[in-house]
């Protein structure tokens, strides 16, 4: 059975202390291939070419099934924001203890997601969605990173710890998996932070043309011990780990996810 791995995001609008649903649920959409949420949640519920406004990552779960010979896992992230006005048919309750989401089975099979399993003809390049997990590890006025080895697009700049997550796999398991075998550091997930998405074509590690949409979850974690960090995972993306001060990070060489969770750890270092 193939396996297919998909995103859906779900917006909670949240007024004076009541909250917009659609038919009962947050309104929410698919992530088409090359989409970031708030374009995917503008072509599904309108609000011009920009989508409504999200922001913070509130929630993340996860569902598994079979459908049309295929095993599904389907990804449900949902995002703070600001709905479209206007949106026909929407109405505002309180706000319930657990977000109202669509229901996994009602996130049907599109299918324009079947090209991401079909053969690619010739040179043209293989149509890739990455769901990745990174954490924002902070300890002492450091951040926790990783340098990418010569195996990746980027080698010797630095990155957040963390990587892809598989097939079955919730993300929040994955990325405390993937923190312990770039680092050897054992993290507790602490909070949510945002998620961010990208689009373009290259050459992934094998050499393999991919017309490549990352979508990238970053949450806030501890270390259960903090110690100095060692890569176990040797000959991967990943060939150094360490503790960067907070005010050194920028300097280095941090590619965009990074970048990302360099400024959510300085957001919080400033909370008092």
């Amino acid at each position: 059975m193939s396996a297919l791995q998909r995103v859906a995001v779900h917006l909670a609008d949240v007024q004076d202390g009541r909250l917009l649903v659609l038919d009962g649920v947050l309104p929410w959409a698919l992530l088409a291939h090359g989409e970031t949420p708030a374009a995917a949640l503008a072509r599904v519920h309108g609000g011009g070419p920009g989508g409504p406004e999200t922001g913070e990552l509130l929630a993340v779960v996860d569902g598994r099934r079979e459908d049309d010979g295929l095993d599904l896992h389907t990804v449900h992230l949902v995002l703070a924001g600001r709905a479209p006005g206007g949106l026909a048919g929407a109405q505002r309750v309180p706000v319930p203890q657990e977000w109202p989401l669509a229901a996994d089975a009602d996130v049907v099979l599109d299918p324009a997601e079947r090209v991401r399993l079909s053969p690619v003809p010739g040179d043209a390049p293989v149509v890739r969605q990455r769901l990745a997990c990174y954490a924002v590890v902070v300890s002492d006025g450091a951040l926790l990173l990783t340098r990418l080895s010569a195996r990746t697009p980027s080698p010797g700049r630095w990155t957040l710890p963390g990587g892809g997550v598989d097939h079955g796999e919730h993300p929040l398991t994955a990325v405390v998996r993937e923190v312990h075998e770039e680092t050897g550091m054992d993290v507790r997930v602490t909070g949510l932070a945002e998620i961010g998405a990208e689009h373009f074509t290259g050459r992934s590690p094998r050499g393999v043309l991919e017309d490549f949409h990352a979508v990238r979850v970053l949450v806030r974690a501890e270390p259960l011990e903090v110690r100095e960090p060692e890569v176990l995972d040797v000959g991967g993306s990943t060939d150094l780990a360490r503790w960067v001060p907070l005010a050194e990070a920028e300097g280095v060489g941090l590619v965009g996810v990074a970048l990302r969770g360099l400024r959510i750890a300085l957001g919080d270092a400033r909370v008092p």
